[in-house]
């Protein structure tokens, strides 16, 4: 099953808990494929990682395990964010790839 979800929130509960769902997500069937696009506020989401939402740690994992993970790109550019090892940078057009190809959509 294609499952695509979109993170728009800066809060570091949220993002924790949309992470934990997309692991979640790829380890319980092999045949899942999962893309996650950060939009807006959500695109910092390493500045709201902390010892008690382990953000960072959920993204590389999800990475490892074959997750697609983007975020805005213009996004990024209004916070003078750049995009990283484990994160691309992503356009609408992605958005809206993710939206029309997906089984299941999610939105936190």
């Amino acid at each position: 099953m294609k499952i695509g979800i979109l993170i728009s929130t800066n809060d570091p509960e949220t993002i924790w808990n949309a992470f934990r769902f997309s692991n979640l997500c790829l380890n319980t069937d092999d045949t899942n494929e999962v893309t996650i696009f950060l939009n807006s506020k959500a695109v910092a989401y390493e500045s709201y990682d902390s010892e008690k939402f382990n953000i960072k740690e959920l993204v590389k994992t999800f990475v490892l395990s074959e997750g697609k993970l983007l975020a805005c790109g213009k996004c990024i550019g209004f916070r003078g964010l750049s995009e990283n090892e484990f994160c691309g940078k992503g356009s609408q057009k992605d958005l809206y790839e993710m939206l029309i190809t997906s089984d299941k959509l999610i939105s936190f």
